[in-house]
């Protein structure tokens, strides 16, 4: 068991992993912080147009695809390599459709 402890120890990949988990775990804080921003912004569209931004809708797709890649990697769920090393999620694209927020003014009696 010691001899296994041993080699992992020595072992470049374990080291290289160790330095791409510090990457992606602050690749992750930055994009935690650019999806707030963005919740926010197509909170305060909705609230003023009566409809959420669409192209940030569909760049939020992306988001949270590249999110999910980030998670999957640091927690060894995937050993693919998200962006900036990898590619960059492809977008989702959204129906306009869906783009229209109905409003129901209350009746008063």
């Amino acid at each position: 068991m010691a001899t296994r402890t041993e080699e992992n120890l020595k072992s470049k990949s374990t080291w290289t992993r160790f330095l791409y988990i510090i990457l992606y775990a602050i690749c992750f804080n930055v994009a935690e912080i650019v999806l707030a921003a963005i919740a926010i912004i197509q909170f305060f569209a909705s609230l003023f147009t009566g409809a959420p931004f669409h192209q940030l809708r569909t760049f939020g797709t992306a988001l949270s695809e590249y999110l999910k890649q980030l998670a999957d990697f640091l927690t060894y769920a995937s050993d693919e390599k998200p962006f900036p090393v990898g590619d960059w999620p492809a977008e989702r694209e959204i129906d306009r459709e869906d783009d229209e927020t109905i409003i129901v003014k209350p009746t008063t009696e």
